[in-house]
């Protein structure tokens, strides 16, 4: 069996070495291509802002965590708290303190609801986590 000496590439003929060179180039043109055509959400949720609402008739007291930081929260009524649009792993831990009353917890990137919960439970704890 005889090995051919030349070989074409874009109609030129070329040695084997250089079939090689070309072929590992294309293949580097169509992985760049690709990668570059490449799109996904995940930047323009990056730069979106991250809010914790709680909405309350009653008393409330807790803690939310974010950035490596424990922020202890209390008050009475509706409240939000701005986290920023890196917040990392966030934790939220809120109890219901009065006996009648309801207390509902909403994590918001942009206008987006990631978790939602809500009790009117005396004393019951509210747990969200979710990482950034």
């Amino acid at each position: 069996m005889r090995i051919k000496k030349f070989d074409t590439c874009w109609g030129y003929k070329l040695k084997k070495k250089a079939s090689i060179i070309c072929f590992l180039g294309l293949l580097v043109l169509v992985v760049f291509i690709s990668g570059c055509t490449s799109s996904t959400n995940s930047s323009s949720n990056q730069s979106q802002n991250v809010t914790v609402q709680l909405n309350s008739n009653s008393a409330w007291n807790g803690t939310i965590t974010y950035s490596g930081t424990d922020h202890n929260v209390s008050g009475t009524g509706n409240s939000t708290y701005n986290l920023g649009t890196a917040p990392g792993a966030v934790t939220i831990y809120l109890k219901n303190d009065n006996n009648t009353g309801n207390l509902t917890v909403q994590l918001i990137q942009g206008t987006n609801v990631i978790q939602n919960q809500s009790t009117s439970e005396t004393q019951e704890v509210i747990s969200i986590s979710h990482n950034f």
